[in-house]
């Protein structure tokens, strides 16, 4: 959904981002500030307000951290536009705007390395080196994909960094096309990193599920409507940098409880009768999924996009060399 909405925004507004594009600079370097400057000043044990307790502001930013809703899609956008031929109207819009979009899903890639990575890489990295952070692991096959995948985050933004700062026509100019192209030729490389980062989370939740270690015992608990991982990433979401220190290291390995009948209500209860005394009908909110399906429906889902990116890809260089 949201790389479909970014991408008719990214559309509609094209002129729009090309003629004010430091405009839409300031406006999302704005959730990034607002990161940030909590963040460091927790580094030097100042305690600010949570910027993210704000309504509507604050799930704006619990977005920057997540990734999901703006930093990936963005970064996909772009991926695709490079991979389609210039002939369609749509794809000559995109294109036009390819650099800004490049800059802006900058600040929303950055909010959620300096959460994420800090919080997830020390832990990570612990993870390879103690033995004993390995055997609290209750599958240590997928606590060490899982934290394989935090280290390659460091490595991503390491790559991003550079490549990002050079979609800048200021930095582009001084460096000269010829520099400026071979540095951005390691975006393919990235794009890589990005698919095996984002498979590695899921396949690593998938084996070592999040939530207590071997040996834990984890009490039983009565579910809602939503999905226990619903629930889950909602608290998460709630406390973005707890969040983060929960994930070191591969410490959740329990199993997450399923999601019992009766959408929106708990178990074993009936749903309210609307009008005439006849149940409510489900509507597409009240559908759920378990946390297992959920995570098939993500591997699906990217390898859909990055297997169709990447035939894009081949298709467009046999056409170059014809």
């Amino acid at each position: 959904m949201a790389l479909g909405v970014l991408t008719l925004l990214a559309v509609l507004l094209s002129k729009s981002i090309k003629k004010h594009a430091a405009v839409y600079y300031i406006v999302f370097a704005i959730p990034l500030a607002l990161v940030a400057i909590p963040f460091i000043a927790r580094l030097f044990g100042i305690e600010m307000f949570s910027f993210g307790r704000i309504p509507f502001l604050g799930g704006i930013i619990r977005d920057y951290i997540h990734a999901g809703t703006l930093g990936f899609p963005l970064l996909i956008i772009i991926m695709y536009i490079g991979a389609l031929t210039p002939k369609n109207p749509i794809v000559i819009k995109l294109l036009g705007i390819r650099k800004e979009l490049s800059i802006l899903s900058g600040f929303p890639i950055l909010a959620h390395s300096l959460i994420r990575v800090t919080n997830n890489f020390p832990g990570a990295l612990n993870f390879f080196i103690d033995s004993e952070a390995r055997g609290r692991a209750a599958n240590a096959l997928g606590a060490g994909i899982s934290n394989f995948s935090f280290i390659l985050g460091v490595l991503m933004l390491a790559l991003f960094i550079p490549l990002w700062i050079t979609s800048f026509d200021s930095v582009h100019r001084r460096m000269g096309g010829v520099k400026w192209k071979k540095l951005q030729r390691w975006a393919y490389v990235l794009y890589a990193m990005l698919f095996i980062h984002a498979m590695c989370i899921q396949v690593g939740s998938m084996l070592n599920p999040r939530g207590g270690g071997r040996g834990e015992a984890r009490p039983a608990v009565e579910v809602t409507a939503t999905t226990a991982e619903t629930a889950h990433n909602h608290n998460n979401r709630a406390n973005p940098e707890s969040h983060g220190r929960a994930e070191r290291g591969g410490r959740g390995n329990g199993k997450m409880a399923q999601p019992t009948a009766g959408a929106g209500n708990k178990a074993g209860e009936a749903r309210p009768a609307g009008r005439g005394g006849h149940p409510q009908s489900l509507g597409f909110a009240d559908i759920t999924v378990g946390p297992q399906t959920k995570r098939y429906i993500h591997m699906g889902s990217l390898l859909l996009i990055f297997g169709s990116y990447l035939y894009l890809r081949v298709r467009k260089a046999r056409v170059r060399k014809q």
